[in-house]
C-alpha cells in the first residue's frame, strides 16, 4: 500500500470514527426533551433561528451545507453536522483564529480541531476528509461552559 492511500484510508477511518462517536453520544444522552433540524446550508439555519438560538455554531465555513442539529432542552447539550467545500478550510481556519479564546488544532489524517466559548457554551468542531472528492465533514458538540 502506497503512502498516499494510506493517509486516504487513515483520513476515512477518523472521519467515521468521529461520526460514529458522535452519534453512540448522542444515543446514550437521549433521555431529556431532544429536538432535531436539518438545514440545506448556512443561510437556511440563519433564516430558521438556530443560530440565533445557540443550536448551531455562529462559527461556521461560509459553504457549509446539508446542516443538521440536535440538541436537548433540559440539558443546553446539543452537537450536529455539516459538509463544505474542502478549498474553504484554510480561510476557515484563518477566520477562527480571529476569535478571542479560539484554539485551532491540526490532527493526524488531515483532521482539525477547534474550540470554543460563546454564550456560556463550550463549542468544539471537529473536521475531517470525506469520502466524496474535494469535500470536508464537520461535527460540532456543544455544552454549558461551567
Amino acid at each position: 500500500m502506497n503512502e498516499v492511500t494510506r493517509k486516504w484510508l487513515l483520513s476515512i477511518g477518523g472521519a467515521i470514527l468521529l461520526i460514529v462517536v458522535y452519534g453512540i453520544a448522542l444515543k446514550v444522552s437521549d433521555y431529556g426533551d431532544t429536538v432535531y433540524s436539518r438545514h440545506a446550508n448556512l443561510a437556511a439555519a440563519r433564516l430558521d433561528g438556530v443560530i440565533e438560538r445557540g443550536w448551531v455554531p455562529e462559527l461556521l465555513p461560509a459553504g457549509s451545507n446539508d446542516i443538521w442539529e440536535t440538541h436537548d432542552l433540559d440539558t443546553n447539550v446539543g452537537g450536529g453536522g455539516f459538509q463544505f467545500p474542502s478549498n474553504d478550510l484554510e480561510a476557515f481556519k484563518n477566520q477562527a483564529r480571529q476569535w478571542a479564546g479560539t484554539i485551532v488544532t491540526e490532527l493526524p489524517g488531515n483532521m482539525t480541531r477547534i474550540e470554543y466559548s460563546r454564550d456560556r457554551s463550550r463549542i468544539e468542531l471537529f473536521l475531517a476528509p470525506s469520502p466524496q472528492a474535494n469535500v470536508l465533514t464537520g461535527v460540532w458538540s456543544m455544552k454549558p461552559d461551567r
